[in-house]
């Protein structure tokens, strides 16, 4: 299946920090157990008291599954929250440093998303005039897999570059 055309052309943007509460997931990320990690995370929001608007689910890809074994493989599931939060159980406290980013628009299953890094390292990076900065990828979910239908889950991909 050719994903290109559900990609939009990237957008340059600027990102402020944000404050997170996160849960680390090891593992080959197509068997990473996500919904989990989410449910934890605002089970923390509920006994916190931290629901305001603007929460945003964010996912952070630190490995290359060509590169890293997939039991070494790292991801942060995300929530920013706006309010002054505290580290609870497996749930922690980060600050995602802000700058530049080439922000990317998908549109369609999360099972694809190789291929969208693939077009994206692969052809957009080496045909773009954009350098690569030491910060990991990140991944807004607009929508829930749960309400969604497959084929419309909107992804935002932001790469980080100088």
């Amino acid at each position: 299946m050719d994903i290109t055309a559900n990609i939009k052309k990237p957008k340059i943007v600027r990102q402020e920090q944000k404050d997170c509460l996160y849960v680390r997931l090891q593992g080959d990320y197509q068997k990473l157990n996500y919904a989990s990690a989410w449910k934890t995370l605002w089970s923390v929001v509920k006994s916190q008291n931290l629901f305001t608007a603007g929460i945003e689910h964010l996912g952070i890809s630190y490995d290359d599954p060509k590169v890293t074994d997939p039991d070494k493989i790292r991801y942060d599931a995300c929530l920013v929250v706006h309010k002054k939060a505290k580290a609870e159980g497996e749930v922690g406290l980060k600050t995602l440093r802000g700058g530049k980013f080439a922000m990317f628009h998908y549109t369609g299953s999360y099972q694809y998303l190789s291929q969208v890094y693939d077009y994206i390292f692969n052809e957009w990076l080496l045909n773009s005039d954009c350098e690569l900065r030491d910060e990991p990828v990140r991944e807004k979910y607009r929508n829930n897999p749960e309400r969604t239908e497959e084929s419309k889950l909107k992804t935002e991909i932001y790469i980080p570059i100088k």
